[in-house]
């Protein structure tokens, strides 16, 4: 597999820095053609093998950053592919799976993109004990303050967040917002109050924000997917409402907004195309779910859109035009993708597990 080892682009800098050094690279991206990122959540169970895939193509595609929405690795027990990569894995307690399964992560997924830009949220599966939200800034401190946020945060001064599981970044007059809601003490007042600073300050006719991109695990309550989101929760759902209604304001007044989660295993487009929220805005927010970076597949919901589809591995690209509206385009990886991308330690016979089961079925799981 051709893994590039990637410097942060002097465009990414340009756009973070206000043209400090490069200002025609800036212009090129903030007002000339279109540019490219790829997103997709849930890795858990086989992205070991699906990852490499990932970073193959989006780096391959020379996309601006991969954005990864959350759930790393299963943490109850030891992910399929582990087991497959791990001499003696079998004979290992939980614990001890527990303890190695972080560095998994970061050896066989993340080590795949090489320098190439990664952003990540934080997913359910990294709050199972004993993993803690103190434990995940630790470990991933050099994700969650790339240069790009460091840059930002300083742009923020006092309205800052510290370094943790969400923060963001502007980058081609495009505000890329990580959201936390992985817990069920989320959004919490804290959180609220940065996010409502971050969006205020992207209202303000200088900022030149044209379009918000907010990512995170769950969706917001009452989309396609609710029957496995912030839905799920009393403080979920009514902060959640709220922070849709926030973000549809701020179409309202005239910016672009998507809405990116992850935590369902399948690809939806329109997810907030449901009666609840066409009853009570006018043009619903765009969005989409995409967890479909390894983990165990389910089926699709009733309420899905027609575009909708289940049982597949991917990513979703991005593409940002010179007005800030953003195109969204599925793209699916195939079983030779995950081989020509292999670890060399990958088993064929484990790849080709992952690719034909794991996932669920009319009749169960398998």
């Amino acid at each position: 597999m051709s893994r590039l080892s990637l410097p942060l682009s002097s465009l990414t800098l340009c756009a973070l820095l206000a043209l400090a050094f490069c200002p025609t690279a800036f212009f090129a991206q903030s007002a000339g053609s279109s540019w490219t990122f790829a997103v997709s959540g849930d890795s858990r169970n086989c992205g070991d093998f699906v990852m490499p895939a990932i970073a193959a193509k989006v780096t391959g595609e020379k996309d601006a950053f991969y954005w990864h929405l959350g759930d790393f690795r299963w943490m109850s027990s030891p992910d399929q592919d582990w087991l497959a990569m791990t001499p003696g894995a079998a004979q290992l307690s939980k614990a001890e799976y527990q303890q190695r399964a972080w560095d998994d992560f970061l050896t066989h997924q993340m080590a795949a993109f090489g320098g190439f830009p990664v952003f990540l949220g934080r997913g359910n599966h990294e709050a199972v004990s004993p993993m803690t939200r103190d434990g995940y800034t630790a470990k991933f401190s050099g994700f969650l303050d790339r240069p790009e946020v460091a840059a930002q945060r300083s742009l923020d001064g006092a309205e800052a967040a510290p370094v943790g599981p969400w923060y963001h970044w502007t980058q081609g007059g495009v505000d890329f917002i990580t959201l936390d809601n992985s817990t069920r003490d989320e959004f919490s007042d804290a959180q609220l109050h940065w996010l409502r600073g971050v969006l205020d300050r992207d209202l303000d006719p200088r900022s030149g924000v044209r379009a918000i991109v907010a990512g995170m695990h769950e969706a917001l309550p009452h989309s396609t997917g609710s029957e496995h989101a912030m839905d799920d929760w009393d403080l979920g759902e009514r902060t959640g409402e709220l922070v849709y209604n926030w973000f549809y304001d701020a179409q309202a007044a005239g910016k672009h907004v998507y809405l990116i989660a992850s935590h369902s295993h399948y690809y939806s487009p329109n997810i907030f195309n449901t009666p609840y929220w066409k009853q009570r805005t006018k043009k619903v927010v765009p969005g989409l779910i995409i967890g479909t970076a390894g983990a165990h597949r389910y089926l699709l919901p009733k309420t899905a859109d027609k575009a909708a589809k289940a049982l597949i591995y991917g990513y979703v690209q991005g593409t940002v035009h010179a007005d800030g509206s953003i195109d969204f385009a599925l793209h699916e990886l195939s079983e030779a993708d995950l081989v020509q991308s292999k670890w060399p330690n990958a088993p064929l016979d484990a790849i080709h597990e992952c690719y034909i089961h794991n996932r669920d079925t009319a009749a169960g799981v398998e």
